[in-house]
């Protein structure tokens, strides 16, 4: 396929020019251009509030670790205070009423209430989650009913299972009520709207598969394809003693992320050691295991960061080149098959490491966050 690269001028007067239907209804507007906020530490992940007025940015400094909050005035973001953390902050998920901010720290995942976030009260954290010394919690997800919270633990190849529901003033720190054992390095997770599965990329596959994997940095020694895994998690939860994973499939080398296409038809994967996103049909898989619908699109070099627009129509990279010294990092977008016009590509060069990318509320704005460079990144998208 032949990626579509712009020149610059036109590519900023096809944003400003573009209109995109909302998903949602905000109280602020989304910024109308680029934007770019320089923060202090290395943003991680940036999650927006379902108003559109706030964005909660995790960030890593070299002694401390923080939630950076900026806010919107009439689709201008600054930075508005920051709040600092128990732990280190990788990963955030946002509750689905929008309550609730969670935040994972290697050790343990801080727990904020949202409204007292927005209300600079200094009593925003209420709690951790307690993954254990060695875990290399890295990212979270929560289920849709908002009381659960399932942590990736990378360096301990388990997935960490809390019930929200027992955090309370005088019970702050909690304990996992089960964990389900993977294969090396999970890191991405994607809940269903219904609740029902959880899916999951872990870097490294089974003892005795192929080494057909180049080492991303370091000695050149071969690794195993990755693994998209598929949790039942309404099981996992009823039943946390017996928490298991259900089904795998192999996912490139280094998946990183997992994210669910509107109405869970489409999981889409970034394998950043083949520089590739993956789509899978979520409903072969499902019905067929031996026959499931797979399409692959390099999209460049180091993928991480996967996100789906809200009506389906686009699906969104943030390049990281993380592991490279002369090539520049960026965002990648392409229309999907749900779109049902002929796929177009977009790729807007950025250094800094872009990490993580998300969408405003609105569906209009993306959000990445540029690790190294320290910024926040705003831009509407084509």
């Amino acid at each position: 396929m032949k990626m579509r690269r712009w020149p610059w001028l036109a590519w900023w007067m096809a944003l400003l020019g573009a209109v995109v239907s909302s998903a949602h209804a905000t109280a602020c507007p989304a910024p109308s251009g680029k934007q770019v906020i320089h923060v202090q530490g290395h943003p991680f992940s940036a999650i927006p509030s379902p108003d559109g007025c706030w964005l909660f940015v995790s960030s890593n400094r070299t002694k401390t670790s923080e939630v950076i909050v900026l806010h919107n005035a009439g689709g201008v973001f600054a930075m508005d205070h920051a709040v600092t953390l128990p732990a280190r902050a990788y990963g955030a998920a946002l509750s689905p009423d929008g309550k609730t901010l969670v935040v994972a720290g290697g050790a343990k995942t801080s727990v904020l209430d949202v409204e007292q976030l927005e209300q600079r009260s200094g009593h925003a954290v209420r709690g951790v989650l307690d993954d254990g010394r060695h875990a290399g919690a890295v990212y979270v997800a929560i289920s849709p009913d908002g009381r659960h919270v399932l942590v990736a633990d990378e360096w301990a190849a388990r997935i960490d299972m809390f019930d929200l529901g027992k955090l309370t003033a005088t019970a702050s720190e909690l304990a996992p009520m089960g964990r389900i054992r993977t294969t090396p390095s999970p890191v991405g997770l994607a809940i269903t709207t219904d609740g029902h599965w959880l899916y999951a990329t872990t870097e490294n596959g089974l003892p005795g598969m192929p080494a057909i994997c180049h080492a991303e940095r370091g000695p050149d020694r071969g690794h195993a394809d990755g693994l998209l895994l598929r949790i039942d998690l309404r099981r996992a939860l009823a039943h946390p003693a017996y928490a298991s994973v259900g089904a795998a499939l192999p996912a490139g080398c280094n998946p990183v992320r997992v994210a669910l296409s509107p109405h869970d038809h489409h999981l889409w994967v970034t394998e950043r050691g083949s520089g590739t996103l993956m789509m899978v049909d979520a409903s072969s898989w499902l019905q067929h295991a031996t026959q499931t619908n797979i399409s692959g699109y390099f999209v460049g070099d180091s993928p991480v960061g996967v996100v789906v627009h809200p009506d389906g129509h686009e699906v969104w990279v943030a390049l990281s080149a993380r592991f490279a010294t002369h090539i520049k990092g960026g965002l990648f977008g392409l229309t999907t098959p749900a779109a049902g016009r002929p796929m177009k590509q977009y790729r807007l060069d950025l250094a800094g490491f872009p990490r993580d990318v998300t969408f405003l509320p609105d569906g209009h704005c993306l959000v990445a966050t540029l690790y190294n460079a320290r910024q926040v990144l705003l831009v509407p998208t084509p």
